[in-house]
Formats: C-alpha cells, structure tokens, sequence
C-alpha cells in the first residue's frame, strides 16, 4: 500500500500541473471564430442513430454561450461562433485519434462485437460497472447524497458476491437497486466549479479541462489499482476502455462521414452534450424536472 502511495502523488501532482497549466492557457488565449468553417458541417436533417438504448436524434449544431447569460441564452445556432482557446492543441490530438479509430480501433471494435456473444460482453461490463461502485459511492458522499452512496456499497457488496466478482447483476434484477454512476467530474459540477474549456484527450477522446482531470484522477484512484500489479493493472484499464468503446464504434463512423471538418463536428456535438447534462441533469433517468443552472459555469469560460 506505501508503494501505491509514493506511485500515485507525483502522478495527482502531474495531473494538477497540467490542469492548472491548461487553464492558463485558456485564459489568456485570443478568441478564435469558426465562422468560416460553419458551411462545411451543416447538415440537411437530423441523424438518428440505433443503440442498446434505443433510438437518438442528434442534430450536430454549434454550442454558443456567452458569458454572463442563463441557460435559456444558451444558443444552438449553426451560425454561432465559438472560441476554443486550446484548437492549437486539440486538433493535432483529434487527428491521431482519428487515424487510431480508423484503422485500429474501429475494426477491432467490430470484430470483436461480432466474435464476443452478447452475454460474455454484458457480463464484462457488469464486471467494469461494478468494480468502480466504490468511486460512485464516494462521489456521492462528497455529494451529500447518502442515500445514493449507502445504494452503492449495498449494489458493490451483493453484485461482488451473489453476482460473482460482478459479472452477474442480482442487485438490480434481484433487489431493484438500480446503477447510479458517479463521476470526480459530476462532483465538481456540484460544487460549482467549471468546464475550463474544451480538451481532446489522446485515444480518450473529446473532453474538458474539468471531465479531463476527472478521468485521469479516477484512472489513478481506480480501485483495479489496489487489486491487482502493473503490467497487468494497465491491461485491464486499457480493455476496460476497449469494451466501452466498442458499441460506439460504429455510430463514431456515422458520425465521421457526415461531415468535412469532423474536428469542429465533433467538438460542437460534445459541447452541447455536456451543456445539456448540466442542464437535465436527471434526463437519463427518465424525470421530469426543472433545468438546473449553469449560467455560472457558462460564464466561467465566455465562449463569445
């Protein structure tokens, strides 16, 4: 455990380095328009895309906010400008993980939904789901959400034995203790503090600088990391990654053909994706609520 210990605090301070660096840089960077590269990612109608899930619309518009306004300014003109401070760094990052999904990932994704059946790929994501319970449980506590937090441990004791190491979900079948995922990234939404600006991952994929630090800090607090030893550690996580991404393959390649300047197109989509979360934040439960306030967090980074 000592060991783990003196391994991850150099890498949380990396990752608080980076973070703080980054917003620095998009602090004092110009504002950038893509007013000019507008006509090349319209679309003439709306894209439905078919998964596990059901069917989604999705209309690929451009995200604009200025600073200061509530969330009903928030606009989803194809003719809105957005400033992306960090283009400079984005756009090389998109266009390797661009080229790594299409000839690599991609493909590999494909044969592997085709030769995996459905049951062995559900009983490895149960597996995924549940091992990270733990992380769901403190970020509910961190919350003040009790409730859900006790719901996790219960769903991570049962699901660990009755649904053997996970593979299997009797607390949902069995006990009707639904999944509630819980990110660092929803926690610090809680607390107000906000996106930073948008950020492309390597092989991770569209982000922002505060889902960004989320994602690297839980890959280090992963509770695989107290179960098992490097090399293997790093096997798991990458397969772990692999499995969620796989389903997704095919609509990223949708997505991709639909337009000259994927960059913009996918980061336009990505915004409006996030706003909308924090809008509705209990939109994929299936609630009716109020739109929760985000006018403080579109205000922290002005995108006009």
């Amino acid at each position: 455990m000592r060991s783990h210990y003196f391994i991850k605090m150099p890498l949380v301070g990396a990752v608080l380095g980076a973070a703080l660096f980054l917003s620095a840089c998009s602090s004092h960077s110009p504002e950038q328009s893509d007013n000019q590269n507008q006509g090349s990612n319209k679309t003439e109608s709306e894209l439905v895309i078919n998964s596990s899930h059901g069917s989604q619309t999705l209309e690929p518009t451009v995200v604009s906010y200025p600073a200061g306004s509530s969330v009903q300014g928030v606009s989803l003109s194809e003719n809105a400008a957005f400033e992306d401070p960090l283009e400079f760094i984005n756009r090389p990052i998109f266009a390797f993980n661009d080229k790594l999904f299409e000839y690599v990932l991609i493909p590999a994704a494909k044969g592997y939904t085709k030769v995996v059946p459905d049951p062995v790929r559900n009983s490895v994501g149960n597996f995924f789901s549940n091992i990270r319970e733990p992380l769901n449980a403190l970020n509910q506590l961190f919350q003040g959400d009790v409730g859900d937090s006790g719901k996790s441990v219960g769903r991570f004791l049962i699901n660990s034995t009755v649904g053997i190491l996970g593979f299997f979900d009797p607390a949902t079948s069995w006990f009707e203790i639904d999944e509630k995922v819980s990110t660092i990234n929803d926690t610090l939404v809680n607390y107000d503090v906000g996106y930073g600006s948008y950020l492309v991952l390597p092989i991770l994929g569209q982000s922002d600088l505060r889902n960004g630090f989320s994602t690297i800090t839980e890959s280090v607090f992963h509770p695989i990391q107290y179960a098992t030893e490097n090399p293997e550690t790093l096997y798991i996580q990458a397969y772990g990654g692999f499995h969620a991404f796989s389903p997704e393959a095919p609509t990223y390649e949708q997505l991709r053909s639909e337009t000259d300047d994927p960059y913009i197109f996918f980061r336009n989509l990505y915004m409006q994706s996030m706003l909308r979360d924090q809008q509705y934040p209990e939109l994929q439960n299936g609630a009716a609520v109020e739109p929760a306030n985000v006018a403080d967090d579109a205000s922290a980074s002005p995108q006009e």
